[in-house]
């Protein structure tokens, strides 16, 4: 009787384990960044879909060179966050100049030099980190645009993509 139990127990174990739903694997970071990166923060707009400062066709021009960049992550989290005072790079904090926590300013301090709020919207701190991270896995130091990289990003039926060398 006792190893039926033991059995049943483990059995039962079994069934029950199996019946609990999967919990969700984290989406993969890359992945996460690169949809802020294009869709929520649209970055894209002013650094070009590939990070090469290239922007789109509407954008002023003159957006950083992403490929190329010598920052670092906390650099990085820091522009994002924060915007370039005095020039066109926008603010992801909400709260970036109510206080101190960027370049030791307020809004106040900065008056017209302060970066204005990104016209997507802005990031929380987790989305930040998220967009850093995935400039420094996917864009940073990757060179120039290849062929390739325009049609898995823009997809296999962009005739643009041609204009680029291929890898």
């Amino acid at each position: 009787m006792g190893n039926f139990l033991q059995k049943s127990a483990l059995t039962g174990f079994a069934v029950f384990a199996l019946a609990q739903p999967v919990s969700a694997q984290p989406a993969d970071a890359g992945a996460f960044g690169r949809r802020l990166y294009h869709d929520k923060a649209v970055c894209s707009f002013c650094h070009g879909w590939a990070g090469d400062g290239a922007g789109e066709g509407q954008s002023g021009g003159g957006a950083a060179n992403l490929r190329e960049t010598p920052l670092d992550r906390a650099q990085i989290i820091e522009i994002i966050a924060c915007g370039i005072p005095g020039k066109a790079m926008p603010h992801f904090d909400e709260a970036a100049y109510t206080d101190k926590r960027c370049y030791n300013s307020t809004e106040a301090d900065l008056g017209s030099d302060t970066p204005p709020l990104p016209p997507g919207g802005v990031l929380s701190k987790r989305e930040i980190e998220a967009v850093a991270d995935y400039l420094r896995a996917f864009v940073i130091g990757r060179g120039a645009v290849t062929r390739e990289e325009c049609f898995e990003t823009l997809g296999g039926r962009v005739r643009a993509c041609e204009d680029y060398p291929a890898r």
